[in-house]
């Protein structure tokens, strides 16, 4: 678990509108995405993550703002973001301090 005091800001491509990717995350993938606001109104949106965030629901956002992306139009490789937060996380989690680590599996 993580206590994020601040939202992610995602940019997005000149000539998209931001506010169509929140529209298809909310309205095909019931995900909530925040506009860009007053300047930078349609040309980013926001993952909120405040409060209390682990890894495998950032990776669920992430994968819903991918579709919603590929949605509006955009060409992306569908699951590249989420393969680089998987092999952060992988290399950067620890065990949660009131856990023990299971062994490791024999293959």
């Amino acid at each position: 678990m993580h206590l994020s005091p601040s939202p992610l800001c995602c940019g997005i491509l000149q000539g998209t509108d931001s506010n169509l990717v929140v529209k298809n995350a909310y309205a095909k993938y019931n995900l909530s995405l925040g506009v860009g606001l007053t300047k930078v109104a349609g040309k980013v949106f926001r993952i909120g993550h405040l409060g209390n965030m682990d890894e495998v629901m950032l990776l669920g956002a992430l994968a819903g703002t991918e579709m919603a992306l590929i949605d509006a139009g955009i060409k992306i490789e569908p699951g590249s973001g989420v393969k680089e937060a998987v092999k952060y996380f992988q290399e950067t989690s620890s065990v949660i301090p009131t856990r023990q680590a299971p062994p490791k599996m024999q293959m």
